[in-house]
């Protein structure tokens, strides 16, 4: 038997003497983990993988090459599991025979758009009599003329940027050289031709291009500006030694490392987009329309009117509305992806549009909009909607709009005395423009700083003349009138402090109470001053007056 040491004959003892401390010391039992809970899946896997789906299910009537790239992007998807969060995701897919698919969970539903309708035919748009000399040329053509339409197509979507939205706006012209290789997108605004953004061709073409574009405008003896361009064609312009004026900057999310998307920041658009899309909730319903592979007329209107009561809604809300461009979102419908939101009734909401940018290898998100009265977070949702997609699609550039800059950055080829009145001047203008909650709505989506581009206006005129000037405000959409009326109205308003600042005695218009209070103790005032001179010797006849 053998024999205990003195140091376990002392542990035995412990114990006995406190029992309780050794229950305590006694190892407690591990808890056993229920393996059949599943990780919660992220929103982005949820609608990307809805999605995903969906694009299987359309037939294309016409092939379009402008969206073969997302399409096949798409359709190369072999799992509809999320490389980016690694998770499973609990929702599945079903009734996937039905016309309208739904994708189905305990508190969300995203269905699917419309069937397949018929073709949408093209509109007959005769030009104004005013223009018809400039109409007549045969390298000029709108997007009412049919024959040049897939010639604009195809240049828009290998070179389009953010800067060239007028290419749905039937205001704009557009001059097309003699090989249909290159092509401008302009509009003549007091007798100076704005182009928009960069010339929709290859580097080596633009000075050809730009010299028959001369040749042309030269007949009618029209200036030129460049509104909208790129850092690229800014180095052009230097070169040459024109005018190049920084005004603001293009805003580019990266679906594929977006924080918000992937739910590492902005944690209550998240949880916003979950309660919209909860069927208790919000009851909200995402659908999504590609009109290059089927075309729906009624899903059409039905958008386009959320659209135009969104611009109706604006114009009441706000004086002056500037840097709004107006355009029809289906003008050319196969550079476009769009989504849309109903409502628990079934009505549409909400609006978004993706055109393609080919310059860039990506999508500009426009229009974003909601409905007069709807939920508020449709745009966030849409916003994110587009994201989810763009991720599964390997897509890293999205285009958010530009946002003016606050002063001017750099400016080049313009003599110093007049580039420091250009730059009051704009100082002056851009602290009267409703334009300071566009960055915020920006920054909230944690935009790719590194993607993010410089957006100019260039003058081939070594000093741009008041022409230019009032051509680049209307192509903006700043009205100088209504520059003058408000500063007008801001003197008014400081001259008005200022003489009631300065009038003590002044009576309150309006509260005879506050009007009686104040003569009482002007008289009380006068009194006891009367009292004072008259009981001081040093008072005189004089003085007590």
């Amino acid at each position: 038997m053998a024999i205990p040491s003195d140091q376990q004959s002392a542990a035995v003892a412990h114990n006995y003497l406190h029992p309780d401390r050794a229950t305590m010391m006694s190892p407690k039992p591990e808890k056993r983990k229920n393996k059949n809970v599943k990780k919660k899946s992220l929103l982005v896997d949820d609608i990307g993988n809805h999605f995903v789906n969906q694009y299987d299910t359309y037939r294309k009537s016409k092939p379009c090459r402008c969206s073969d790239s997302l399409v096949d992007c798409l359709r190369s998807v072999n799992s509809v599991s999320s490389a980016s969060s690694g998770s499973s995701s609990s929702r599945t897919l079903l009734d996937s025979g039905s016309s309208s698919e739904t994708l189905a969970c305990k508190d969300t539903a995203i269905t699917a758009c419309r069937s397949e309708a018929e073709f949408f035919p093209k509109l007959e748009r005769p030009a104004p009599a005013d223009k018809v000399t400039h109409y007549q040329h045969p390298s000029i053509f709108t997007l009412d003329d049919f024959e040049a339409t897939d010639t604009i197509k195809r240049l828009a979507a290998q070179y389009g940027r953010i800067s060239h939205m007028g290419i749905l706006d039937h205001n704009y012209s557009f001059f097309v050289n003699k090989t249909r290789t290159a092509a401008l997108s302009f509009k003549v605004q007091d007798k100076v031709a704005v182009v928009e953004g960069d010339p929709l061709c290859e580097p080596s073409c633009v000075s050809h291009l730009l010299a028959e574009f001369d040749e042309y405008r030269k007949r009618f003896r029209w200036n030129i500006a460049f509104m909208g361009s790129s850092g690229a064609f800014a180095h052009y312009a230097k070169d040459r030694r024109w005018t190049n004026m920084q005004f603001g900057r293009e805003r580019v999310l990266n679906p594929m490392t977006n924080d918000v998307l992937l739910e590492r920041s902005g944690k209550r658009i998240v949880v916003q987009n979950r309660q919209l899309l909860d069927q208790s909730k919000g009851g909200i319903t995402l659908g999504l329309y590609v009109p290059s592979h089927e075309r729906d007329l009624d899903l059409q209107t039905e958008l386009t009117a959320i659209y135009h009561a969104w611009r109706q809604e604006r114009k009441k809300a706000s004086s002056m509305q500037a840097f709004v461009t107006v355009y029809d979102p289906f003008a050319l419908p196969d550079l476009m992806t769009c989504f849309y939101s109903r409502g628990p009734d079934g009505t549409a909401n909400g609006f978004a549009a993706l055109r393609t940018i080919g310059a860039n290898q990506g999508y500009h998100i426009d229009p974003c909009v909601a409905a007069p009265g709807a939920p508020r977070g449709i745009n966030d949702l849409l916003v994110f909607a587009a994201m989810a997609l763009l991720n599964r699609a390997g897509v890293s550039y999205l285009s958010f709009g530009y946002e003016p800059l606050q002063a001017m950055e750099e400016i080049t080829g313009m003599p110093q005395p007049i580039e420091q009145v250009t730059r009051r001047l704009y100082d002056h203008t851009f602290q009267r423009l409703p334009i300071g909650g566009k960055k915020a709505y920006h920054d909230k989506f944690k935009p790719d700083e590194n993607q993010g581009s410089s957006l100019h206006v260039i003058f081939p005129a070594t000093i741009p003349s008041p022409r230019h000037i009032l051509a680049i405000a209307h192509m903006t959409n700043v009205s100088i009138r209504k520059l003058v009326f408000a500063e007008e109205r801001t003197s008014a308003k400081d001259s008005e402090a200022k003489q009631r600042h300065g009038k003590d005695d002044k009576e309150t218009p309006g509260n005879p109470d506050k009007t009686r209070a104040s003569e009482d103790m002007r008289q009380r005032l006068n009194r006891s001053k009367s009292s004072i001179f008259s009981q001081s010797p040093l008072s005189s006849p004089a003085i007590s007056k």
